[in-house]
């Protein structure tokens, strides 16, 4: 087939994966997702010479064991306690999400970057405690955008 038809297919096919075995194929996607920004970010952002491996790795695997299946199931939770995709919903979902899940997620992520790159708990603790606020008001810049604009339009 053509490039149009074979890019329809993969998407169905990826959907199809979605309903069929939502979390494998959530983990896999966040892990490409990870893989990817940070081979850009470390190549075209960063350029800080040598790349380093383990960190797209931890990253990588951050996305495919934590974020992609814990994603699935808060965002999963968040569009049953509050169907639909009108205004108030999507206001509502936006709101829930950078303020109750913004900071978990970021917990999670600085705890599990800092142990897999072998910090001991009191420097895990210090860096969340250093740079969580940041995180969460810096998300706050574009990932509520993009959040309306996935309640608003993308089905779940």
């Amino acid at each position: 087939g053509d490039a149009k038809e074979d890019g329809q297919g993969l998407w169905a096919a990826y959907n199809n994966k979605l309903e069929t075995n939502p979390i494998l194929t959530k983990a896999l996607t966040s892990m490409i997702g990870f893989t990817l920004g940070d081979i850009l970010a470390q190549n075209f952002v960063e350029k800080k010479g040598e790349y380093d491996i383990m960190r797209t790795i931890r990253l990588a695997s951050f996305g495919f064991l934590i974020h992609g299946t814990t994603g699935h199931w808060f965002y999963g939770k968040l569009d049953k306690a509050i169907p639909g995709t009108g205004a108030m919903q999507v206001f509502s979902k936006v709101g829930i999400d950078q303020v109750l899940w913004n900071p978990i997620f970021g917990v999670m992520f600085f705890s599990y970057m800092g142990f897999t790159n072998g910090d001991g708990p009191a420097a895990v603790a210090a860096k969340v405690k250093r740079d969580l606020m940041t995180q969460v008001t810096g998300s706050w810049t574009g990932w509520a955008i993009a959040h309306a604009v996935n309640f608003r339009f993308i089905p779940t």
